[in-house]
């Protein structure tokens, strides 16, 4: 019988294989900086050059960005393929809102669930801490500032759910999601009653995952996606109204 030599794996190897591990679980998020040289070797416990090849494998991978001047960052170029070609279609047809409010209900429905199973107390003060960032955007009333926020918040509930494909999946769709909730809430917004009903609901889906409650949890946040496109809807018909009704009125002054 023979046996195959066993070789140690390298050092830096080892060093690349747990950054990728933390990249991976979203621990490290798109632009997020990594600790100086000599701070990674000090917290692995190995030489500098050991880090320093370990980075140079990820750069190579495109997992890291090393920058000008000193400093390496994840890689933000995770899902630009997918997310530019979506937001200029977005920009040329704006009913593609609505598909992705339906890929939305789907996504952050299971996001939900899954949060409120497997939720820890940092992921929950996480939650807690986006939650009230939002509340502090809506009273601005500044739909850049609140859209961005509202993005957070449910991108905290997708780290929550420890899923790390559905997180990639949401953060890759960051700025599409940003964008199309800003378009929703201008629209929204029009309306007091609206504007009162979406931080209420963004609550109900808090309290439910705080609570552990996964079946309220996904309930709470698909209520939420059908009451923006129900509403959405709704506007929509009332401005088709008042134009009809506008082109009357200039009909009847030719007359």
């Amino acid at each position: 019988m023979a046996f195959e030599k066993i070789v140690p794996e390298k050092v830096s190897d080892t060093v690349a294989r747990q950054i990728e591990a933390q990249i991976a679980a979203g621990a490290l998020r798109p632009g997020d900086r990594l600790p100086s040289e000599r701070e990674l070797a000090s917290q692995f416990a190995v030489s500098r050059p050991s880090v320093r090849e370990a980075i140079q494998k990820l750069v190579a991978r495109k997992l890291l960005e090393t920058h000008r001047g000193g400093g390496t960052t994840v890689s933000n170029q995770f899902g630009e393929s997918f997310t530019d070609p979506l937001l200029e279609l977005l920009g040329q047809r704006p009913e593609t809102l609505y598909d992705l409010l339906e890929f939305r209900d789907a996504l952050e429905g299971i996001a939900s669930y899954q949060a409120a199973q497997r939720a820890n107390d940092t992921d929950r003060k996480i939650i807690q801490h986006r939650y009230q960032r939002l509340i502090e955007a809506h009273a601005q009333e500044n739909h850049e500032v609140e859209a961005r926020a509202d993005v957070d918040f449910h991108l905290s509930i997708a780290e929550a759910s420890h899923n790390v494909v559905l997180l990639h999946v949401m953060r890759s769709l960051f700025d599409l999601l940003h964008r199309s909730v800003r378009i929703s809430f201008r629209q929204l917004y029009r309306s007091p009653a609206d504007r009162q009903a979406i931080p209420d609901q963004h609550a109900a889906i808090m309290q439910a995952v705080l609570d552990g409650d996964a079946e309220s949890a996904q309930a709470r946040a698909r209520e939420h996606i059908a009451y923006v496109r129900r509403s959405l809807d709704e506007l929509s018909r009332a401005d088709d109204r008042s134009d009809n009704s506008l082109r009357r009125l200039q009909q009847l002054a030719r007359q």
